[in-house]
């Protein structure tokens, strides 16, 4: 039995803890979250498993859209799988719990009850709610979700189930179940099938008007003996809905997962449309990143950061040179942030953006040293590049922030060649910033097919405009200017 609102995949990123540090992903989760703080880490597995292929993206964006659509039936939908799935989770814990243990068959058989009522009534609930929302159960992508909870559950056997869940207290004792079977070898019970159901009997009158009827047992231990077998049947009927309780766990768990992940996308949508921020569904049609910001930068401040345009369609390589502080980073970041994005079907922060799928995605950013490295910085970097190198393959991304600028700009600089001819032979895509201006001048000179070479830019005043431009690769003087400004002043 398969149940999902949409498809999932079981790859994740290979290196997803550098992915979720240098490009913010988890400060992106915790505003998808809300102030439902336990939502993050469901969000962030999603996010760490990308869709592989255009179709599958394609197919996610469907889903998300509809949920964004109708958010707030989204959000109800959220509260009630989520909560079903904790209270039926904490329900069969109890159960297995108490296998094993001196505990009263009524306890036991009360969790057992307790549990299986609590699911059947969630159960209908769903139903109802897709009932009573048509708009987007049944006209929108939801429909993948509803039908094959309907063909799982159909409304008629939902039905049913909840009318005998009413009745359940009568397993908890005082009420009647007649039951119909035989008794086999050694004692064992064989075709028992329950008959009727009827819950505890209200408190009668003891007069002579007294509808209640009774029997009287001589023996008070042929009476004990006597309830405790029926209890133990009844505890043995109910143990046989463990399977059935522990099938909707798991696809519980699942449902929770997925839309914890399309409420939260429905909330960053709505709260980020509030504020100003624009966003697009990335297209197969489209070639460039048109007015591209960098999301976990705005969610921060509020604010609307400064917007990049930069064509992407069928580019090899990118790589940013430019003076300090102009923002080449943070639109390394935009970029990072926009693909993982679109490879979980998300909107992205873009007023347009290529759809393509890229078999894994590796981030290697400058590092501040910490206590916790066992080694020198430079060897850090060269640790995690090894561990990059060895996982990427033909159609993989990797971007490179500043990558080993703790050593001499001679080794940098060999590096940087030696890791971008193999990258280009190799078919794997790097998106670079770099200080190394010889580095990049020469791979300019090379003229290497699909790599586009950005700044970042500069007034006629010199003032930082935090916006990248194609240009050629050179010496800039940006540092000169700086001394000249703060210091030349001085002499």
């Amino acid at each position: 039995m398969k149940i999902e609102f949409f498809e999932e995949t079981n790859f994740s990123y290979r290196r997803k803890q550098d992915l979720e540090k240098d490009l913010n992903l988890h400060w992106i989760a915790r505003n998808m979250a809300g102030d439902k703080v336990g939502d993050i880490p469901a969000i962030l597995q999603v996010l760490q498993h990308p869709l592989t292929t255009e179709s599958e993206i394609e197919k996610r964006q469907q889903v998300v859209m509809a949920a964004c659509e109708k958010a707030s039936v989204t959000y109800q939908l959220r509260d009630r799988i989520v909560s079903l799935s904790e209270n039926l989770t904490r329900g069969l814990h109890a159960i297995l719990d108490s296998r094993g243990k001196h505990l009263m068959e009524q306890t036991m058989i009360g969790v057992h009850v307790e549990t299986i009522r609590e699911l059947v009534q969630g159960l209908s609930e769903i139903s109802q709610m897709g009932a009573k929302n048509p708009e987007i159960f049944k006209e929108t992508a939801f429909n993948y979700f509803y039908d094959s909870f309907c063909e799982a559950e159909p409304v008629e056997r939902l039905e049913e189930q909840l009318a005998l869940v009413q009745n359940l207290d009568a397993f908890k004792g005082n009420g009647e179940i007649v039951l119909e079977g035989a008794i086999g070898e050694g004692f064992s019970l064989e075709n028992v099938e329950v008959v009727s159901v009827c819950d505890k009997a209200k408190r009668a009158g003891s007069g002579i008007f007294s509808g209640k009827k009774g029997r009287v047992i001589a023996s008070e231990e042929v009476y004990q003996s006597g309830v405790q077998f029926a209890n133990r049947v009844v505890l043995e009927l109910l143990e046989q809905c463990s399977p059935f309780l522990q099938q909707w766990e798991e696809i519980l768990q699942t449902l929770s997962r997925q839309i914890i992940f399309l409420a939260g996308c429905a909330r960053m949508y709505e709260r980020g449309l509030s504020s100003g921020f624009y966003f697009c569904m990335p297209k197969a049609c489209e070639e460039e990143a048109e007015k591209l910001y960098e999301l976990a930068l705005a969610l921060q401040s509020m604010e609307q950061p400064i917007p990049n345009t930069v064509s992407l369609k069928e580019q090899r390589a990118l790589i940013v040179t430019g003076a300090n502080q102009g923002g080449k980073s943070t639109f390394l970041r935009s970029l990072g942030i926009a693909q993982v994005l679109c490879q979980a079907g998300m909107y992205v922060p873009a007023k347009k953006y290529p759809l393509y799928a890229y078999e894994d995605i590796f981030t290697h950013f400058t590092r501040r040293e910490d206590a916790t490295m066992n080694m020198g910085k430079f060897e850090e970097e060269l640790k995690r590049m090894e561990q990059i190198l060895r996982g990427a393959k033909k159609n993989t991304l990797i971007l490179l922030n500043e990558s080993f600028a703790t050593t001499t700009e001679v080794t940098a600089y060999q590096i940087a060649m030696d890791l971008m001819h193999t990258c280009l032979s190799e078919a794997v895509t790097v998106w670079m910033v770099t200080h190394i201006t010889k580095f990049a001048k020469e791979l300019y000179g090379e003229h290497p097919e699909n790599v586009l070479f950005l700044s970042a830019g500069r007034t006629e005043e010199n003032e930082i405009r935090f916006q990248m431009y194609e240009k050629v690769p050179g010496d800039t003087s940006y540092g000169l200017t700086l001394y000249e400004q703060m210091i030349g002043k001085i002499n």
